[in-house]
């Protein structure tokens, strides 16, 4: 069958920077908008894609509203979708001033100021953690700029989006240094249980691949070294 016999494959995309959003021209830009064109592009398929909050994605695919997404690996994902192949590592780490000494137990965040983003959630060492003092923000670049100010200690955030607010707000990475690497996440690539694109997904498969082994994928989620080092 010929790829122009085929029907868009149908992409959700989650709306957060650095993942997906608008420009103030109404452009589409992100990491994932730009995985996704260039997966479409490899595979020759036409495609469409639509930015949603994260849990609306993880709804459309479960409905087959949409077809494809990149989403979180877990058991749960998998119980709504078949795993077409790792996208990206994501990394959750705490970052301080630049200066400040690795920590190897969360312990030692004891007592400290710990920035977070509203709504995130990092796991129990850090939302049930009665030991620190947590503080909201509206968004990472809000905390970096707090950071920096020293009204926070460290802040918690995924190395993507930090590395994001920093070019944002034109600061060096190496004004800040990772402290403690919470989790490992990864960002794989599912289609739906519920959609019927067989041949799509065969195909956007394949190009994954492709990608992966030409060194695309290391271009697009490429990340500064000050953050790219943390273990």
């Amino acid at each position: 069958m010929l790829a122009t016999d085929l029907a868009p494959a149908k992409f959700s995309t989650s709306l957060v920077k650095p993942w997906g959003y608008k420009s103030t021209d109404l452009h589409e830009q992100g990491l994932l908008v730009q995985f996704t064109r260039a997966l479409a592009s490899e595979a020759e398929l036409p495609f469409n894609n639509v930015m949603r909050p994260y849990p609306r994605v993880i709804k459309e695919i479960k409905s087959g509203t949409a077809d494809f997404a990149v989403m979180f690996a877990s058991p749960k994902a998998e119980q709504i979708a078949v795993d077409l192949g790792q996208v990206v590592t994501v990394k959750v780490v705490a970052i301080a001033n630049a200066g400040e000494q690795p920590i190897n137990n969360i312990k030692q965040l004891n007592g400290k100021r710990v920035g977070v983003i509203r709504g995130a959630a990092y796991g129990p060492d850090i939302d049930d953690n009665p030991n620190i003092e947590r503080v909201s923000f509206n968004d990472t670049a809000q905390g970096i700029q707090m950071l920096l100010l020293e009204r926070i200690d460290v802040m918690v955030a995924t190395n993507y989006s930090i590395n994001h607010s920093l070019q944002e707000l034109y600061i060096e990475p190496e004004r800040i240094t990772p402290v403690y690497h919470l989790a490992t996440r990864y960002g794989n690539l599912y289609w739906s249980r519920a959609s019927n694109q067989m041949e799509q997904a065969k195909r956007l498969q394949t190009a994954l691949n492709r990608l992966r082994e030409q060194g695309v994928l290391d271009d697009i989620f490429a990340i500064d070294a000050v953050l790219a080092k943390q273990n």
